[in-house]
């Protein structure tokens, strides 16, 4: 499914490309403005196409953001610097351009999408299922969220799948040779016959010592070394639908009401063959429907005036329906009729409908008794939701009357204050890591201190309130404060350095005459495989090292954990990779091909392409 695929997309330029045109067109409230908008002045043309200057300040706002959040405390150490700023803007225009070279590219080869597949990514969609099943109302609020219509929707999915076409294209045409696929096996699962003599650097670090002067020289140039990012202290109150259900109590009158309702929930899996009319307002739907009364074709109608295009082509005509797939509203009028009949319109969604029955198959109305259980928790579900935003509200009404402290809010909620450390951006406790908190917290008035926030939804009857207690604005430590952990960092330094001399000693002995000196001995034979990286510095220079031809090869190393390390080499050994292995290898060697091709295409689109870039525009971008 397109979005599942977004979701989890790899690290491939298309998927990228593709999911940047996504985000900043959605921040830019639709299609429309990307497309259509002409007021801009171009930050860049790619062969006549222009990249607007809006798009172009959105996408840089985004990294500029993204590098923030992934530097933490040590990102305003290099956030004014023109390398940093004329770096990232470069990036983003690059990855601009190369989305539009893709676009056009895939105009060029004709690609396209059929309406009916459009139509099977959106009902496939787990987006917009609930239980297994399309829920149109969870697809109408994604467009109402994004102001977006559905056709515009649609042209998001056709494009994301247009390029999904392109990268399968590619895909078909690489191919791999087996001695290629024999030469990488041999070499990531290769076998190295080692031994280790351990060199520990405590003994000597305990003998160095550090002047005054040495510690102020190194404090001086490693400040970055000791910035001290902002922290805060906070209060908050945390309200959540389970909260709320516990407080709800349902009657058995309730419970047949509700299945009166709702009938249309409660049929067999028996299945309606279904049509319809789709309307913008409730005048247009009057209209169609007096034209039904007057003897007008139903399909005809559809075709010509149902703004809903996909199910237009086909006379209105939704297919063989499953009990639950579309709202209750649709399917309670509809199980009101007879086959072959229509409905007077009807409102769901905000939109107008006439439905009509074209046929029906195996559905019955279960007996309540059978389906009591279920409408138990379907009532509580709305029950809750209703009882939570009512206290949500009086909660937020409650925090901004008295901002003094947050009890009188939480008394409200009937939840408890709760209280944090302090902690930096890149540290959020996990019931505040959202991103609307995150922000609230580090970046609005509230980051001061002596205000409480407004209500934050971040889930599903999920709202969190925030206060900071305490804020500490991003510093430097002292020397004071950082003298004992310089103090260590010189010793160690200096222990390694005499101790990496007395190891290069030791080899040069061992290639000499294969001698040790009395205290220092090799371990047992180890194997080590490169695929495995047991560890990191070792690994590499242990499979950089030449293969021994008489008796064994000797290096120096340091080990992850600081000590220094004499390595023996012994022997060297072809790998060889089990079926499971060598599956893995062959899929992870046909994907670096995939991503070789790409990078090929898209250089080759470039050296064909004419960009011209407003070098003044993108230059007078603000951070």
């Amino acid at each position: 499914m397109l979005l599942d695929k977004l979701r989890n997309a790899s690290n491939s330029i298309f998927w990228k490309a593709f999911l940047a045109i996504i985000a900043i067109s959605f921040a830019l409230g639709g299609v429309a403005t990307y497309i259509v908008s002409r007021t801009d002045t171009s930050a860049v043309k790619v062969n006549g196409e222009e990249i607007s200057q809006n798009l172009f300040q959105q996408q840089y706002d985004n990294a500029y953001r993204v590098a923030s959040e992934r530097l933490g405390a040590s990102f305003s150490a290099v956030a004014d610097t023109p390398e940093f700023i004329n770096g990232l803007r470069t990036e983003v225009l690059n990855r601009l351009i190369n989305q539009e070279l893709l676009r056009q590219y895939s105009d060029q080869l004709k690609l396209s999408v059929s309406d009916e597949r459009i139509k099977q990514e959106i009902v496939t969609n787990p987006m917009f299922q609930v239980n297994g099943k399309f829920d149109n109302a969870a697809y109408q609020q994604l467009l109402r969220n994004n102001n977006m219509s559905a056709d515009a929707y649609a042209e998001y999915l056709r494009e994301g799948l247009r390029l999904t076409q392109l990268q399968e294209g590619l895909n078909e045409t690489e191919f791999l040779l087996p001695a290629q696929q024999d030469e990488f096996v041999k070499n990531l699962f290769q076998q190295r016959k080692v031994r280790l003599a351990t060199l520990p650097l405590a003994a000597e670090v305990a003998k160095q010592s550090v002047s005054e002067q040495e510690i102020q020289d190194y404090y001086n140039a490693n400040k970055t070394k000791f910035l001290m990012p902002e922290t805060v202290k906070v209060q908050y109150l945390d309200l959540t639908g389970e909260n709320v259900a516990k407080s709800v109590n349902i009657s058995d009158i309730e419970i047949a009401q509700y299945y009166q309702d709702n009938k249309a929930q409660f049929v067999s899996q028996g299945q309606q063959h279904l049509a319809h009319i789709q309307f913008n307002s409730e005048a247009d739907a009057l209209d169609a429907y007096q034209a039904l009364q007057n003897g007008a074709d139903f399909a005809d109608l559809a075709k010509t005036k149902s703004i809903d295009k996909l199910s237009a082509e086909k006379g209105g005509d939704l297919g063989w329906v499953n009990a639950g797939d579309l709202p209750s509203e649709f399917e309670n009028a509809a199980l009101e009729l007879q086959v072959g009949q229509y409905s007077q319109p009807i409102k769901v969604n905000g939109a107008y409908h006439i439905i009509k029955v074209e046929d029906r198959k195996g559905s019955d109305l279960l007996p309540l008794e059978q389906v009591k259980d279920r409408i138990l928790r379907q009532i509580r579900q709305e029950l809750t939701a209703t009882r939570f935003y009512e206290i949500e509200k009086k909660m937020n009404e409650k925090a901004f009357e008295d901002q003094s402290s947050l009890k009188a809010a939480a008394e409200i909620a009937g939840v408890e204050v709760q209280e944090t450390d302090y902690f930096a951006r890149n540290g959020v406790p996990a019931p505040l890591n959202f991103p609307q908190v995150v922000t609230k917290i580090f970046e609005s008035d509230v980051s001061q201190g002596g205000v409480n926030s407004d209500a934050m939804n971040v889930g599903e009857l999920h709202s969190i309130i925030v206060r900071v207690l305490e804020h500490k604005p991003e510093g430097t430590r002292s020397l004071d404060d950082a003298k004992t952990e310089i103090v260590n960092d010189l010793k160690r330094q200096k222990a390694e350095k005499i101790v990496l001399a007395k190891a290069g000693e030791i080899v040069k002995s061992l290639q000499a005459n294969g001698t040790l000196p009395d205290g220092i001995s090799f371990g047992d034979v180890q194997t080590w495989i490169y695929a495995e990286n047991k560890d990191p510095h070792l690994n590499n220079i242990i499979f950089a090292m030449d293969k021994p031809t008489k008796g064994a090869s000797y290096q120096v190393a340091n080990a992850d954990n600081g000590d220094v390390v004499i390595i023996a080499l012994e022997a060297v050994e072809d790998g060889k990779a089990n079926e499971q292995q060598r599956l893995q290898t062959d899929s992870e060697i046909s994907r670096a091909q995939q991503i070789d091709m790409e990078n090929n295409l898209l250089k080759s689109l470039r050296a064909r392409a004419k960009i011209e870039i407003n070098r003044d525009i993108i230059n007078q971008q603000k951070n």
